[in-house]
């Protein structure tokens, strides 16, 4: 029986031969896939890495062979533990589609209103200044990992080289938190979208509506969408390639319109006062607390790094990009919107499109409405596209069945269950318990960074980490259950 805990392999390798490692992380990954199977026969002996040395004798010509294979190594790495992945396909537009299209979404369409009418005002814009600051530095330690370490499994893999198996593990258990339920969550918003925008815009008949709305807690559009997403993943890698970049840039269009609108219409007035009393220092940072969720998901080009063009150069690089693009779309629609309407009037749910309707432009409103309906469906896509990616990496170094390792099969299990997940399961009461595994996967990135960029890893660091992320959790839990803390 495989343990669950073992010393990271960055650790074990430098205990072993008492010298800076010179050979790359990701050949490092690879055999600790091929010692993790061999762990199962009973090959290493009650769970220690059982891996071979060169003598001292034999020092020189190893380095000599490990500085001429290197490269190559790293240009090979998915011959031996990514077999079924497909080729290196995504090119750099590619990379920054699935980013941004998995980034954008209820942050502009929704958080946008709800932060401005219920904690910042006109100030809603400094707001997501501030989320985007921690979404970069998170974001650094993302780009760093990623040309380091550019295999599929995005903090999974960072863990699993740097932390051990069990942190591994749980890191993966959050990162399912934020792909595929959150994706359910997004597919179960989407169809109670399109029955508010059947019924409001297009006056549809309520006996229709009914059909699409028939109790109990199910989601029949919901369903629909998570259906159509799997089939068009099962379908082929390209043609989903296709479908994401076509829908990510589109809802980039859509929102430089809505914005390139509401400056159109803008009125200084509205943007008095810039910090509301009733709101003060307190509600700009509560809104950027609620704003930073807007960021999540351009971790997801990690996760497709096995499949990345040039992954050293192109992820680092897409990961800055996509932050850059998603925050100066942030920022404009928030000043855009409440330059358009007073911070009073403002929709919680449905913001761009009302106050397009407050100024008398209903072909805008009904513009937008349509283009968030038609739009937003990508990221349910790209969660679909991502979670089989996870459980490949995992089913590769043993954690879970060797039958995940085939990526049909993987993108079957993960569509089922976000089928399910989205039809039938109300989100209401999950949403904080999502937000809290993707912060948990994020710190445990940011820890995985910490520990490689040391020499050696010493207890002391690793309590101080422990330390670090026990009192920030239950800092948290306090701050939400117990009470706040007033300005």
């Amino acid at each position: 029986m495989r343990p669950w805990l073992k010393k990271p392999l960055w650790v074990v390798l430098q205990e072993d031969c008492g010298q800076q490692i010179n050979t790359s992380v990701v050949e490092l990954h690879q055999r600790s896939s091929r010692t993790q199977q061999d762990d199962t026969t009973g090959d290493t002996g009650e769970g220690e890495f059982s891996l071979e040395y060169p003598n001292d004798d034999d020092d020189d010509q190893a380095e000599e062979e490990d500085h001429h294979n290197q490269h190559q190594l790293q240009q090979n790495q998915t011959h031996n533990i990514h077999d079924s992945l497909p080729s290196r396909h995504l090119s750099l537009f590619d990379l920054v589609s699935i980013g941004v299209g998995g980034t954008i979404g209820s942050g502009i369409f929704v958080l946008n209103g709800l932060i401005a009418h219920s904690y910042a005002g006109p100030a809603t814009f400094i707001s997501w200044i501030v989320s985007g600051i921690a979404a970069l530095l998170s974001g650094c330690c993302y780009a760093e990992l990623s040309g380091r370490i550019p295999s599929a499994g995005s903090s999974y893999a960072y863990a699993f080289v740097a932390l051990g198996e069990l942190p591994a593990f749980i890191t993966a258990f959050m990162l399912t938190l934020e792909f595929l339920l959150s994706g359910s969550a997004v597919a179960r918003s989407w169809g109670d979208k399109v029955v508010e925008w059947l019924r409001v815009e297009l006056s549809v008949s309520e006996e229709f509506l009914s059909i699409l709305e028939p109790g109990y807690g199910i989601n029949p559009m919901a369903c629909l969408v998570s259906i159509v997403t799997t089939l068009l993943v099962l379908w082929g890698v390209k043609e989903s390639k296709l479908v994401t970049d076509f829908f990510t840039w589109i809802k980039v269009f859509l929102v430089i319109f809505m914005t390139v609108g509401g400056f159109i219409l803008f009125n200084p007035a509205n943007m008095t006062p810039l910090v509301p009393p009733e709101f003060g220092a307190a509600g700009i940072l509560r809104g950027s607390v609620s704003s930073f969720f807007g960021y999540l998901g351009f971790d997801a080009v990690c996760c497709v790094a096995g499949e990345a063009i040039n992954p050293e150069r192109n992820l680092p690089l897409s990961i800055v990009i996509t932050l850059c693009i998603v925050t100066f779309l942030y920022i404009a629609a928030a000043i855009s919107l409440v330059g358009m309407q007073y911070y009073t009037d403002i929709s919680p749910e449905s913001g761009f499109p009302e106050a397009f309707k407050s100024n008398n432009v209903e072909w805008a409103a009904q513009l937008t409405a349509a283009g968030e309906v038609a739009t937003l469906p990508v990221v349910v896509l790209i969660s679909i596209i991502i979670q089989p990616r996870l459980q490949f990496a995992m089913a590769n170094d043993g954690l879970i069945p060797q039958w995940f390792g085939n990526m049909r099969n993987g993108a079957l299990f993960a569509g089922v269950l976000m089928t399910l997940f989205a039809t039938f399961v109300p989100f209401s009461a999950l949403d904080d318990f999502v937000s809290a595994g993707i912060l948990v996967a994020f710190t445990i990135t940011n820890c995985s960074l910490v520990v490689m960029r040391r020499e050696s890893l010493n207890h002391r660091l690793e309590k101080l980490l422990a330390l670090f992320n026990a009192s920030s959790f239950f800092t948290c839990m306090m701050l939400s259950h117990v009470g706040h803390i007033g300005w």
